[in-house]
């Protein structure tokens, strides 16, 4: 449910029932003068597409607003979803009306319900009716001081009114009686609704800043410079990768469940090397593989040109034999075209980019969840430092990261990624994995947000934590860390794991490589190649398959 501070929502009830506004553009509505007091709302509304008048042209400003109108302005103004909705079972509102899908998004958020089985959107809004739209749509509370005359603490509606009392947008007559029972008219309502989404424009509550730990900052500061420039340096480490699955000891033999776990559960040694100038990265991750009695070496390295894949063992992969001891190219000008390939690699870009990110983070999160210590049981008695920089989350924390990462992180990071300069290297990345369903739908597509509550309610944060030793210089020299998050539904549990350790050295130093970048085009396959050999492969399944048939 959208929600607005309860000063925004003071300010804006306040001028909605009392001020007039200023004069704008000539209104659409035939019964709007240039100089009524609501025009410029209601102008601004119709071209928001929240509100629409009659067939004859007029808006009825006078008129009272009635519940089905209500439930019309507020589903557009909240933007609540109203194609995936339960049907609320009012006996009064036909599947075919054109407010049911309104009527039935307030119903479901608990903004506007009905008297039994009946909804009676044909009746005016009366003002205790409003107090609980209001306090329900925008959550406000009260304090349980105000005292109208003509409302005992024990009325239906007296916690919505004491709400608006509590945030000044109610306020009682000379009397000091807030008559419950008289309506609201459309212009009124309207004005409301136009001033409480210009938040801008209305005195709105400062938002409470997120905590920021000075100290913290500039170590984040000085360590993300030192990355950035620093001239080569060395890793080595373990990587593990635990999963569990709602799998029963009865759905597979013995063999097969050691076989399952063996491969669901990994640990690998990892080592690597860096150079700036000119850029190489080589990193070789060692695995054992249990089935095979073997221990294997996955080869990976990169220049600011292509990825290398080296082929330590062309059988186990089931490449080619002639492809043994070779190098797969993948050649960045030819998979993302010249303008990507020239600047995905531009580190004086890379590191803009970096920093405006880092910055949108810091700003939007803070040092909340990081904390600095002298040393953590996570990094070795071995290795040398002088603090260790901790990050931890909670299940707790889980939500409240996840709204201000859609509310605030993202639209902030939206221009920095929308930068033309920026857009070669980003759209390099995003074009090769982005992928169509069925349907033609983009990922980003199919994930609505009735999905994402459903995965947050299912999943659960069992574990996260990171740890960083820092030396004296501020260079990372361990990287420690350990996630762990499980899914519950209909079908059972299942749980995903993943814990690391490494060690960084040789900072700006002489480095040598293991492997090394290929000497000669005769150690190369390229891209092409690759890509043929791929086909061949799914044409012969493709035989295969139709002679199984």
């Amino acid at each position: 449910m959208k929600k607005i501070t309860g000063v925004t929502l003071s300010t804006s009830l306040a001028v909605s029932l009392a001020l007039p506004t200023a004069a704008g553009a000539q209104s659409s509505f035939s019964d709007i003068s240039e100089d009524f007091w609501a025009k410029d709302a209601i102008n601004q509304l119709e071209e928001a597409d929240i509100i629409t008048g009659y067939d004859n042209g007029e808006f009825r400003p006078n008129s009272d607003v009635t519940r089905g109108q209500a439930a019309l302005m507020l589903s557009e103004a909240l933007e609540l979803d109203t194609e995936d909705v339960a049907d609320p079972g009012f006996s009064d509102v036909a599947s075919d009306d054109e407010k049911y899908d309104a009527i039935a998004a307030v119903a479901a958020e608990g903004i506007i319900s009905g008297y039994d089985d009946e909804f009676k959107p044909n009746e005016p809004l009366t003002r205790a009716q409003m107090a609980k739209v209001l306090a329900e749509a925008y959550d406000l509370s009260g304090n349980g001081e105000s005292n109208f005359t003509d409302i005992s603490e024990d009325y239906w509606a007296y916690d919505y009114i004491d709400a608006l009392a509590a945030n000044d947008i109610a306020t009682g007559d000379e009397d000091n009686a807030y008559r419950p029972g008289e309506t609201t008219t459309r212009a009124q309502f309207a004005t409301f609704i136009d001033n409480t989404m210009n938040d801008d424009s209305s005195e709105q509550e400062e938002s409470e800043e997120p905590e920021m730990d000075e100290e913290i900052v500039s170590l984040l500061e000085d360590v993300v410079t030192k990355q950035q420039n620093v001239e080569t340096y060395t890793v080595d480490g373990t990587v593990g990768i635990n999963m569990e699955l709602p799998l029963t000891d009865e759905e597979l033999s013995e063999e097969e469940q050691e076989l399952l776990e063996d491969s669901l559960n990994m640990e690998m040694d990892v080592r690597g090397a860096y150079q700036q100038d000119p850029m190489v990265t080589e990193m070789i991750i060692e695995q054992e593989i249990p089935q095979f009695d073997e221990t294997v070496d996955s080869v990976s390295l990169a220049t600011d040109e292509a990825s290398y894949q080296y082929i330590t063992d062309a059988a186990l992969n089931g490449y080619p034999e002639e492809w043994q001891d070779k190098y797969i190219e993948m050649n960045y000008e030819d998979i993302f075209g010249e303008e990507a390939a020239t600047d995905l690699f531009d580190m004086d870009e890379q590191q803009e980019i970096v920093d405006e990110v880092y910055d949108v983070l810091l700003e939007s999160f803070g040092t909340e969840y990081f904390e600095l210590q002298d040393s953590h049981e996570a990094i070795p008695e071995d290795v040398e430092y002088e603090q260790v920089l901790s990050f931890e989350l909670s299940q707790e924390d889980l939500s409240e990261v996840m709204t201000i990462f859609e509310e605030e992180v993202l639209p902030k990071l939206e221009p920095i990624l929308e930068n033309p300069e920026a857009a070669p290297a980003i759209n390099a990345v995003t074009s090769n994995i982005q992928s169509l369903d069925e349907n033609g739908e983009t990922i980003e597509d199919i994930g609505s947000e009735e999905d994402m509550e459903e995965l947050l309610e299912n999943l659960n944060l069992d574990n996260f934590e990171m740890h960083q030793a820092i030396n004296a210089d501020n260079h990372i020299v361990y990287d420690a860390g350990d996630v762990t998050v499980s899914y519950s539904d209909e079908q059972g549990e299942m749980s995903v794991g993943f814990d690391y350790g490494i060690a960084s050295s040789n900072f700006n130093e002489d480095i040598s490589f293991e492997y090394g970048l290929p000497e000669s085009d005769e150690e190369i396959v390229t891209y092409d190649e690759l890509m043929e050999w791929q086909e061949e492969q799914m044409e012969e399944i493709e035989e295969f398959e139709e002679i199984e048939e």
